[in-house]
């Protein structure tokens, strides 16, 4: 008996509203607000000086 694999659904970029399996958790600013965004999204806002990365977010867990 194996796992059963954990599918979420997809989730829209806070951002550009992309849907996509793996995402990011950010924030670009002092307001303390995080974001779920793109692959695309992320790299963007990372040359932000405000820029603090917070995690992924994945649509397909391993377990």
């Amino acid at each position: 008996m194996g796992k059963k694999d954990r599918i979420r659904p997809p989730k829209p970029c806070d951002i550009c509203s992309k849907e996509a399996d793996v995402q990011f958790r950010i924030q670009t600013n002092e307001s303390g607000n995080w974001r779920i965004v793109c692959k695309t999204c992320q790299e963007q806002a990372a040359s932000s000086a405000d820029y603090l990365y917070g995690g992924t977010w994945k649509r397909k867990k391993r377990n």
